[in-house]
This record gives structure tokens, sequence and C-alpha cells, in this order.
């Protein structure tokens, strides 16, 4: 061979070397031949025993005015009912409503009067709220925050339970084995 050919030959090899040590480079970087994020999601994987407290604090609301956070544990929720988990048996869902989050539990009525920029059809989170109640999902109301926005029992939807303190009703639960969120 002449010394043109071995020139080339290394310029080659070095070349096929480098592009080796980038896709390796490459691989490490992404976890492995294929990239984390297009592997099929995840799936919930604890199927008995899981009792979660929910802590709805918050007004910020979707552009169709449904709360954000009871949106957020209608779809834990609902992922729980596809998988055929059943409440009470399988898991346990409690909402906390305390804070700006109070207005949830409003009935139509006391949302339009009392909420500063009520949704046109009441209260808009009340389906998902009643449709979670049917399902198993126990809601609770904190009394402080009633007090400080004005509501009175009869605004507040009657499957609620109203309870001295929010934050003090979230520390119970979750002294009691309850996983706290707020979402």
């Amino acid at each position: 061979m002449n010394r043109g050919s071995n020139v080339w030959a290394m310029i080659f090899g070095l070349s096929i070397f480098l592009l080796a040590g980038f896709q390796c480079v490459s691989r490490s970087a992404t976890g492995g031949v294929e990239a984390e994020n297009t592997k099929p999601p995840l799936q919930i994987v604890n199927h008995a025993g899981v009792r979660v407290v929910a802590q709805v604090n918050y007004s910020d609301t979707m552009p169709n005015g449904i709360s954000k956070q009871v949106m957020a544990v209608k779809n834990l929720y609902d992922q729980y009912t596809a998988l055929g988990m059943k409440s009470g048996k399988n898991y346990e869902i409690i909402m906390v409503f305390r804070a700006d989050g109070a207005q949830y539990l409003l009935t139509d009525e006391a949302y339009d009067l009392k909420v500063k920029q009520p949704h046109p059809k009441g209260n808009p989170s009340r389906v998902l709220i009643e449709a979670m109640h049917r399902g198993g999902v126990k809601m609770y109301e904190c009394h402080v925050a009633m007090e400080f926005k004005g509501y009175k029992p009869e605004d507040i939807v009657p499957f609620s339970r109203i309870v001295v303190s929010g934050i003090g009703a979230v520390v119970d639960f979750e002294k009691s084995g309850y996983l706290e969120i707020t979402p």
C-alpha cells in the first residue's frame, strides 16, 4: 500500500471511531438504546390500600372555570376507576376544601352570589365533585374559610362535611395514614 492509501485508511478509521464514540455518548445520555420518553407511560402499580387526602386550597381555574385542583383529583379518581379499583376497598380519596378552594363546594346559587367572578352557570366544578362523591370520594369544608368568606352551611353542597379547620383536618388525615397531596 502506498502512503496516500494509509492516510485515507487512517482518516476513515478515525471517522468510524469518532462516530462510534458519539453513538455511545448518545446512548448513555438517553439511558440505553431507547430513550425514556419514547417508552409507553408507566401505569399505577399500587392497586390496594391507597389512601389519599387532597388539599384544595387555590382558586386557579381552567378556561372553562373548573378548578385545576379538582380536575387533578378527578383525573386520579378516573385512573383508579379505569384500573377496576373500587373506592372503599382498594383506595380512599378524601378532599379537604380550604382557603380559596372553599368556594368549590358551594351550591350553584351560592357560587353565583358569593364568588367574585362567577361562572355564568353556577359552580363549574360541581359536576365533577358530585361525580366523585357518587363514586365514594369524601368531601370536607373548612369552617375557618367559611367564616372568613361569609359562607353558611346551607351554601355548601349537602354531602360535604364541615370541619373546624381545613389544615387541621389535613394533618389529622395524614397522621392517620393518608398520603397528603396538594395538586
